[in-house]
């Protein structure tokens, strides 16, 4: 018998992160998805938590009144919906092409709604 020798691709150790939980959290959240967030809303990290599940985002407190928040989707479209759902305040940190497309849905969003407080589309 002759000992194996490995022949395939090598990779370099690394040391684990420090927080080993958030960095497994983040990878199942927001690092499988094609477009990903990071955004601080202002309302309380507890808040925010009720209306996420650990498939969909973290939220990280700042402090008592804003948190971030880490978050992926499949589009841009997607994203800014589900960001501008938690209906508070916000500022987008990343992608700096979501800011673009959030004043695109908006539009599309004021297009659609009638003029007047009993306006409808007939």
């Amino acid at each position: 018998m002759v000992p194996a020798t490995p022949t395939g691709p090598r990779f370099t150790p690394r040391e684990p992160p420090p927080d080993a939980a958030a960095y497994v959290a983040r990878g199942v959240t927001s690092a499988v998805y094609r477009h990903r967030a990071v955004v601080t809303l202002h309302a309380p990290a507890e808040r925010v938590a009720e209306y996420t599940t650990q498939g969909t985002a973290t939220v990280e407190a700042v402090d008592d009144t804003r948190c971030v928040l880490r978050t992926g989707f499949a589009s841009l479209d997607a994203l800014a919906v589900y960001i501008a759902l938690f209906g508070v305040e916000f500022e987008i940190h990343e992608p700096p092409e979501l800011a673009a497309r959030m004043r695109e849905v908006g539009e599309r969003l004021l297009r659609a709604a009638p003029e007047g407080p009993d306006a409808t589309t007939t």
